[in-house]
């Protein structure tokens, strides 16, 4: 659950940091049910999607050891969840900016 959690709170600190506050929209509380108003979410899929192969290169279980994190010690350093945050936090910011081009929300 950890893995899943530290992605999706890179994703959405980045939403909220750069795309958000920084650009002066804020949320639009009353778009939440409006289709054509709220992000694609292509970037974000992606962005999760690639977070998710860093954890699973990183995570290091009692059923499970990926092969990055087999390379730390005997058994293996549990690096999932930093891995996935870092991996996620870099690839939505160029992919979410492609997807504010193209589709405009």
């Amino acid at each position: 659950m950890g893995y899943w959690v530290s992605i999706w709170i890179a994703i959405c600190l980045e939403e909220h940091l750069i795309f958000r506050k920084w650009r002066g929209l804020g949320w639009r509380w009353e778009s939440w049910d409006d289709k054509g108003k709220l992000p694609i979410g292509a970037a974000a899929l992606v962005a999760f999607l690639v977070g998710w192969a860093g954890a699973i290169l990183c995570m290091a279980q009692v059923w499970y050891i990926g092969p990055i994190a087999r390379q730390v010690g005997e058994y293996g350093g549990d690096m999932g969840n930093y891995v996935g945050f870092a991996w996620a936090a870099l690839v939505f910011p160029p992919l979410r900016w492609l997807e504010l081009k193209k589709f405009g929300r």
